[in-house]
């Protein structure tokens, strides 16, 4: 329990001290998004590479992994089921309600969260395979049909994950340990020396980034003068970008983010309630039935706990579907896992 607490207070002083440059104006409010492009192309790919090359493979591919994976299925699967049948939601918005309820931030928190908390990020490396490989082009399919706001080519949207720079990492650090590769003696040593120099710098910038990019979206509402937006960075695969506006004579204010309805309300309330306590609950549930105990179930507990992915926010805006509920679910999931993690550690001692 105290090794827990000691890594979830480093990841906030770190996330504080992110917030608190942004704030300060120490550095522009879109430094985030410099500091998440490092990240994404460059320092946890590194991570990931030499994470995977070394770990146990059968232990990542083990029962917590498979409860893992499980957990987030069926949390997702039951989301979608929830806010088509029940919330009677349009098929497009009970598929983004179901991102929002189970879609976890991978990279740019569970990697941290892991490192931190439980000392080892290769058990993250199996829900990133499922979220870029099965979860994300399921939701563009289904998305691309409903909504007809897709990429020109079906086969481009469908195989962005497959040039995401994580899956990529996560595939050679497969390779390298399973071909036996001594990194430490490849190219006299100096591979091994650049990955993890660049390895090392993935979590404090990651955290940093969460901090600034919290402040920064404080401070980008209202917007002044009708200036846009700048630009979001996704956390797991980049987004193929909308045609560019037709030019306007004379450009009108941009209008402000659209708010909840009453419906819009209660979809976002069962989305956090799903993703805090629905799917951390599946989850443990799983991993008891599955004959995990202690530090073993808090691995997928934890994991199905973190919070909604950013990229959820991206798909809605990207699919004018559901901007609102995919907006707060990441912001209101972000604050409130710290506390279901300290309650599953505590729990299980």
């Amino acid at each position: 329990m105290g090794e827990v607490i000691g890594g979830l207070a480093v990841f906030a002083v770190v996330i504080g001290v992110g917030w608190l440059l942004v704030r300060t104006g120490a550095v522009p409010r879109n430094a985030d998004a410099v500091l998440t492009r490092v990240c994404f192309f460059a320092a946890t790919p590194a991570l990931l590479v030499c994470t995977l090359a070394d770990a146990d493979l059968g232990a990542v591919a083990g029962v917590g992994t498979l409860v893992a994976l499980t957990a987030e299925s069926v949390a997702i699967l039951s989301a979608w089921a929830l806010h088509r049948l029940v919330l009677h939601r349009t098929t497009a918005e009970a598929t983004i309600g179901a991102l929002a309820s189970g879609y976890v931030n991978a990279a740019n928190l569970g990697i941290p969260v892991l490192v931190l908390v439980l000392g080892d990020a290769a058990p993250i490396a199996p829900v990133l395979l499922l979220q870029l490989l099965v979860i994300t082009p399921a939701a563009f399919a289904v998305l691309d049909t409903v909504t007809r706001r897709g990429s020109p080519s079906r086969l481009a949207t469908l195989t962005i994950p497959l040039r995401n720079p994580l899956l990529l990492a996560v595939v050679a650090g497969a390779a390298v340990n399973l071909s036996g590769t001594d990194l430490d003696g490849a190219v006299g040593g100096h591979l091994r020396e650049t990955l993890d120099t660049l390895g090392r710098i993935a979590v404090p910038l990651m955290m940093l980034a969460l901090g600034m990019s919290l402040a920064a979206s404080r401070m980008r509402a209202p917007l002044p003068d009708g200036a846009p937006a700048a630009p979001e960075v996704p956390e797991a695969a980049p987004e193929v970008p909308e045609a560019p506006p037709e030019p306007d004579a004379a450009a009108p204010a941009v209008p402000p983010e659209p708010a909840h309805d009453a419906a819009g309300r209660a979809a976002l309330r069962w989305a956090v309630g799903w993703k805090l306590l629905v799917a951390p609950g599946l989850a443990g549930l799983l991993g008891l039935g599955a004959g995990l105990r202690g530090p073993g179930l808090l691995v997928p507990i934890t994991t199905a706990a973190l919070p909604t992915a950013q990229n959820v926010f991206m798909y809605a805006s990207r699919y004018g579907v559901a901007k609102p509920l995919g907006r707060d679910a990441v912001l209101v999931t972000t604050a409130g896992f710290v506390p279901v993690v300290l309650l599953a550690a505590a729990v299980l001692g």
